[in-house]
């Protein structure tokens, strides 16, 4: 399937693409490009084989999105970031506007949607993206925690105090 995907002569993906495919599998959370790039450089010190540097790692980043390998995913920052994928799979993601992490939902949610707009309005959906924003389970129970001590905090009563006489 990924050969036939691939054009003109080339059969193989190019070796960068495979390494950056390879460090995006190995990463716990989704990377944008400047991190994915600085983490390969980082885990490459210790080889003999260099990293592939941030151009390479762009423009294997796009073809493997092309592919269906990897996801870009819009967190809403100027940086999209990228997760491996299996091929033909999506995920979407629950992003906290506060601290900036993410959940990866565990199913799609929009299968029956889909088929609402198909039957309702002729329209094929042939795919599809989802990213929630919203506060996170922590940083919504670190505000409430925030403002239930306020509530409760003691007032404090500043007196001022002139020093002499002002004629």
């Amino acid at each position: 399937m990924l050969e036939s995907k691939l054009v003109g002569t080339r059969k193989n993906l190019p070796k960068g693409a495979k390494a950056v495919l390879a460090a995006l599998k190995q990463a716990p959370e989704m990377l944008s490009a400047r991190d994915l790039c600085f983490r390969m450089k980082l885990t490459k010190l210790a080889s003999d084989s260099a990293a592939p540097g941030l151009t390479t790692v762009y423009r294997s980043l796009e073809l493997l999105t092309r592919l269906g390998l990897v996801q870009a995913v819009s967190v809403g920052d100027a940086e999209k970031r990228y997760e491996a994928i299996e091929e033909g799979e999506h995920s979407h993601h629950l992003i906290c506007k506060v601290c900036n992490s993410n959940i990866k939902m565990k199913d799609c949610l929009l299968s029956s949607i889909e088929e609402i707009i198909l039957r309702e309005h002729g329209f094929s959906v042939s795919e599809h993206l989802l990213e929630l924003f919203g506060t996170c389970r922590t940083c919504t129970v670190a505000a409430s925690t925030i403002a239930a001590n306020k509530d409760t905090a003691p007032a404090k009563t500043i007196k001022l105090e002139r020093k002499g006489d002002l004629k």
